[in-house]
């Protein structure tokens, strides 16, 4: 890549470069070729290079939970509770954000809006909107938006410096050119309007740097950068909000709250470069070491996707496991994902694919691999 999405600072060689011609989506397909990562030194930005042709692969590829109306992706379990990451995102917007009686709310980027369709039944006063770059979620948006209140590819002209707040969650790490994308998105908002956005944290959740389809990867001082040129100015900025993420609260005309903070992300990002760059080989020395015995592998999400990608013989693999009951309705590679209590008899290794941080206290937690005859493979 030339130069940074954020500072447009010129850029010097991958920070990463998978080691395997093999790339992993945040949908868990698997594509040919490399994934590359850069890193930017002047506003900290971490970037990947876009896949071909990004607007096509939205509009018509990229299809995220639209099995049904309910599909979601599972957040938490909490003392044997699930906690969905669309009942998480509400929770987290009413507490950071004051919204105005009968506020004008765009969910820009929205997909099939299930954070905002569960807004409006917490606040039924406020006016739902909807902006996408596809036609595919229409059909989820009929049921709660008035279609006059519903755009694609392009937001309408009455919209402009029209919203109380526009909402982003999970977007803004799809594109290409988020300098423009934000600053389309702030001229949307009235004066003193507040964009709220949440985007991946590659420091806490580390799978996201070598996710493929993810074109950026945000920190404090990119971000910072970012809404400045977008003439919105940081209110706040909180990593512990949302796990794995970023949410930060911007307000159309203000200044920012406090300067961009001091960083060491070149240090972190070094380290997440190492970690993905050896985590193969770690794979196949756990494989090699139980060759013969049937294996699963725990996580229908990213990191469990990128295990089954680096395995030499996927097919001792005998099923994913998933607590989502979701994911448990799909298949995966192939592969049935189950639900830990249908955990195959055979099994006798089985791969975690959650993230480090917290791999280790959700395995102790499920009672269904409390087995002495499992071994396991930690990321």
């Amino acid at each position: 890549m030339a130069a940074c999405n954020i500072c447009e600072e010129p850029l010097g060689p991958p920070v990463y470069r998978s080691p395997r011609p093999l790339s992993v989506t945040s949908l868990c397909e698997v594509l040919s070729g490399h994934t590359e990562v850069f890193h930017c030194s002047r506003c900290q930005q971490v970037q990947t290079t876009p896949l071909p042709d990004l607007a096509a692969y939205y509009d018509k590829t990229y299809q995220i939970l639209v099995s049904s109306e309910e599909e979601d992706q599972l957040y938490a379990v909490v003392n044997s509770r699930r906690i969905f990451r669309t009942e998480h995102q509400v929770e987290t917007l009413l507490r950071l954000v004051e919204l105005p009686h009968a506020a004008r709310v765009l969910d820009f980027g929205c997909a099939k809006a299930g954070t905002l369709k569960a807004l409006c039944v917490r606040r039924p006063d406020i006016q739902p909107h909807v902006f996408d770059v596809s036609e595919m979620y229409r059909g989820f948006w009929e049921k709660f938006v008035p279609a006059e209140n519903e755009a694609t590819y392009q937001p309408k002209t009455e919209w402009h410096g029209h919203f109380d707040v526009v909402t982003s969650f999970f977007a803004l790490e799809h594109v290409a050119e988020p300098r423009a994308v934000l600053a389309q998105a702030a001229s949307l908002l009235r004066s003193g309007g507040v964009f709220y956005g949440i985007v991946p944290n590659i420091f806490t959740n580390i799978a996201d740097f070598a996710v493929a389809d993810h074109v950026n990867h945000f920190t404090p001082p990119s971000l910072h950068r970012l809404c400045a040129v977008a003439g919105l100015g940081l209110e706040k900025i909180e990593g512990a909000a949302h796990t794995g993420a970023w949410v930060f609260v911007a307000r159309k005309g203000a200044a920012a709250a406090s300067a961009a903070p001091a960083d060491a992300s070149a240090a972190r990002v070094a380290e997440i470069s190492d970690y993905w760059g050896d985590f193969g080989d770690r794979v196949r020395v756990f494989e090699q070491a139980h060759r013969g015995d049937t294996a699963a592998i725990y996580g229908g999400g990213f990191y469990g996707t990128f295990i089954a990608t680096q395995l030499e013989r996927p097919e001792a693999v005998a099923c994913f496991l998933d607590q989502n009951p979701h994911r448990q309705k799909q298949a995966l590679l192939g592969k049935s994902i189950l639900p830990p209590e249908r955990l195959p008899a055979e099994v006798r290794a089985v791969y975690v694919g959650l993230n480090p941080a917290h791999a280790r206290a959700t395995i102790q937690a499920v009672l269904a691999l409390s087995h002495e005859r499992l071994v396991f493979f930690y990321p």
